[in-house]
């Protein structure tokens, strides 16, 4: 049993840390802007952002997006160069073997970790996205977006009976709070904003906007209860005699396209695979207001992903609720063990799911029209966002983030974008982009973690955003 840990724990690490490939996302500005978006966003990359900030003028009347995309990859369960140090081997005559890890090296690695290490996966792709903009129809943006994630949030202790096993002289694990939660959904965007026939001294324009989107949900998996624990204690009369207590109790649901399941003959093409059927669909709403005050400064707020999903095909549920005390030798009981920790399935019954709600606040202008800030040159631009999550679902938090986001054009087709975000579950993070822009065309790219970039040893984050856009 003991080797099978040794590989989970190695298999789980290794996906964390090389998985990085192509982190909100597919709006590429503003990733670099450390997602810094609400107020700047214009065109298409105001659909599911701000819907108000479609009818704001901007570069062409026909902006049409080029699959951008975004991944992220986080973790806390240990850094690149912990990853480096113990799991990448040693050289021996021109070959490099796997390191042993003594008792001391899996302490070190341990204690870096907290009591429950997150890893969490983010990757968005607009797969088709066209904006309108008529000074008398007002803005009209469409997005096909897809979104999916995964959060697995595992027990120290985990790591703990990976590194040491049931030990001879007695050991007790804990796994309480293990959960593991994934999804795959996609919206079908359609905005409207608009211009405001408001005449107010201190505002230029006043914007209002409102987005549709239709769901469909192709998979997702929900931890709903995970209580377990084990020991194994030796006999005092009998040091061959083991005793394991332990218990475990748990219910994941978790539903998928056809060819998703594994009894499952289908043998899907391109097109089946990212097009499947759904198993759950659902209503969203987006609304905004975005405001240009006489000085300049712009502020926008928005409250997106309004709605849910129902999920009611191929729906199954995962469980176990055992508890064990048996005596036997050594290894008998890690035998019993696995045995005892897989799960048993049942048809499950539909369930829903909210969207990711959340309100955004953000401000923007000229970095020279702010008090104290006049000897800038008039094309940095600087942007503040506040983004408060209302729930948990779908890898939201409540827990508020700030970000401060700039750009500037040191040419007239070469933006720079930098900003700091802290807050929501992560460290603070700096973020960069850059890109060639056009009148018909532009190319980003940006990371929202570019401190891996000086400090590479330590990184947990790796993060890359890529976007295309044609205008007419």
């Amino acid at each position: 049993m003991k080797s099978k840990l040794y590989l989970l724990e190695f298999t789980i690490i290794s996906f964390v840390i090389q998985t990085a490939m192509p982190g909100d996302m597919s709006n590429t500005r503003g990733v670099g802007m450390a997602r810094t978006i609400n107020a700047a966003s214009r065109g298409i990359d105001a659909v599911g952002i701000n819907p108000a900030n479609i009818s704001i003028p901007d570069k062409g009347f026909l902006n049409i997006n080029l699959v951008p995309s975004s991944a992220r990859v986080s973790t806390e369960i240990l850094t690149f160069d912990l990853y480096k140090e113990y799991f990448t081997g040693v050289d021996s005559v021109g070959e490099r073997w796997a390191k042993r890890l003594e008792p001391a090296d899996k302490e070190k690695i341990l204690n870096q970790m907290p009591d429950l290490p997150v890893t969490r996966v983010r990757a968005e792709v607009m797969i088709f996205g066209a904006s309108f903009l008529d000074p008398i129809i007002g803005g009209i943006g469409f997005g096909m977006i897809d979104h999916a994630g995964a959060d697995v949030k595992l027990s120290k202790d985990f790591f703990r009976m990976a590194a040491f096993g049931l030990e001879p002289a007695g050991s007790v694990y804990v796994f309480d709070g293990t959960e593991a939660n994934a999804w795959w959904y996609r919206e079908y965007n359609l905005s409207y904003g608009r211009k405001l026939p408001v005449n107010l001294e201190f505002l230029n324009a006043l914007y209002t906007g409102i987005g549709v989107k239709l769901l469909h949900g192709f998979g997702i998996s929900k931890s709903i209860r995970q209580t377990s624990s084990f020991g194994n204690y030796p006999d005092e009369l009998n040091p061959l005699q083991y005793t394991l207590v332990g218990s475990i109790d748990f219910l994941t649901t978790h539903t998928g396209a056809d060819y998703m399941h594994e009894n499952s003959n289908e043998n899907p093409n391109i097109i089946q695979a990212l097009f499947p059927a759904p198993v759950g669909k659902g209503i969203g709403f987006d609304i905004g207001f975005s405001g240009e005050f006489v000085n300049g400064m712009r502020a926008s707020m928005s409250v997106t992903d309004i709605g849910k999903i129902k999920w009611n095909k191929n729906v199954i549920e995962s469980y176990n609720s055992k508890s064990v005390a048996i005596t036997g030798n050594f290894s008998h009981l890690e035998d019993t063990l696995d045995t005892m920790t897989k799960g048993k399935t049942r048809p499950g019954e539909a369930f829903e799911t909210k969207l990711p709600s959340a309100l955004r606040i953000g401000f923007e202008t000229e970095a020279s029209k702010i008090p104290g800030l006049f000897f800038m040159p008039d094309n940095f631009i600087i942007a503040f966002d506040y983004l408060q999550g209302f729930n948990e679902s779908l890898g939201n938090t409540t827990k508020p983030r700030f970000s401060l986001g700039t750009e500037y054009y040191v040419l007239s087709m070469l933006p720079l974008r930098t900003g700091i975000a802290f807050g929501g579950d992560d460290k603070v993070r700096w973020s960069f982009g850059f890109g060639i822009d056009l009148y018909n065309f532009s190319l980003d790219f940006a990371s929202d973690n570019f401190g891996t970039v000086f400090i590479p040893n330590s990184f947990q984050t790796i993060s890359l955003s890529i976007g295309m856009k044609v205008r007419v």
